[in-house]
């Protein structure tokens, strides 16, 4: 099995830019860490937060694009679903960054239809379907469902539409199980799987934006926040063995050994939470 090697810098981006490490060192750093010789793609944005999308310097990534693109690492923009409030700032940012597309990113990550209808109707770019339209039940807590062997649901006729209508060619899964069969996924599309950590569940209420409000302000759907997110990583320790995560809004839990069956290549994208730090 072909395994492409790639790096998730979503979520984390911003506070190893802080760290004043030049950017392809720490690829390398990490990509040594996680035991790939080297790193074929890096993901930047957000998968999960529209404040953290927007807040993300565009300085910062257009920086980090022109290091891969002389590197020649390949770059896919991560889009999360942006919210009313913050629709509009999101898709001036999309434009920004637009110089960019097929000169440095080459694809994009979606993560809900209204955005997958807007990237194909006002850019051409290839698209991928991101990690939040996969409903596959994710709770390792429930033991017999997770050991037992996954077949996406998503992959229906209805998917077949979708790549024609919206030109995806990539789909991105988390390890929800102890293994994945993708056998039946459609001949053309690129399977990418998220490690070592599998989001759990999300939503609109961040903890951290909460710590600087007052007590009646604190916990509230899509408040205004200063990425305070980019210096907290909470873990959790549940006395299961494993490692649990919270960055921003977004739970992980640890599930490295994820075996993936039934195709023979696929992009494993490796998200350096451990060596970001857990503060």
């Amino acid at each position: 099995m072909t395994q492409i090697d790639c790096l998730n810098f979503c979520e984390v981006l911003q506070d190893f830019y802080d760290k004043n490490v030049p950017f392809i060192t720490t690829v390398r750093d990490i990509q040594k860490k996680a035991g790939f010789a080297k790193c074929e793609r890096i993901y930047i944005g957000s998968s999960f937060c529209g404040p953290y999308f927007l807040h993300l310097s565009e300085k910062i990534m257009v920086e980090v694009i022109e290091a891969c693109q002389a590197e020649g690492i390949s770059v896919t923009l991560v889009l999360p679903v942006f919210t009313e409030k913050c629709l509009v700032l999101g898709k001036e940012k999309i434009k920004g960054l637009s110089a960019y597309f097929d000169k440095g990113i080459d694809e994009i990550t979606v993560n809900d239809y209204g955005m997958l209808n807007y990237i194909s109707g006002n850019y051409s770019i290839k698209l991928n379907m991101g990690r939040l339209f996969m409903k596959d039940y994710r709770d390792p807590r429930y033991e017999e469902y997770f050991h037992s062997e996954l077949y996406p649901k998503i992959f229906t006729p209805y998917l077949t539409e979708l790549m024609k209508k919206y030109r995806i060619t990539g789909m991105e899964f988390d390890p929800t199980h102890s293994v994945i069969n993708f056998k039946q996924k459609p001949k053309d599309i690129e399977i990418g799987v998220h490690s070592p950590y599998c989001y759990m569940t999300t939503g609109h209420i961040c903890e951290a934006a909460s710590i600087h409000k007052e007590i009646d302000h604190k916990f509230r759907p899509t408040t205004s926040c200063q990425s305070e997110c980019k210096d907290i990583i909470i873990h959790y320790d549940l006395h299961d063995g494993r490692n649990w995560y919270r960055v921003g809004p977004t739970i992980y839990f640890e599930n490295p050994d994820c075996r993936i069956e039934g195709i023979n290549r696929y992009r494993w994208i490796y998200f350096p939470i451990n060596e970001e730090g857990v503060r």
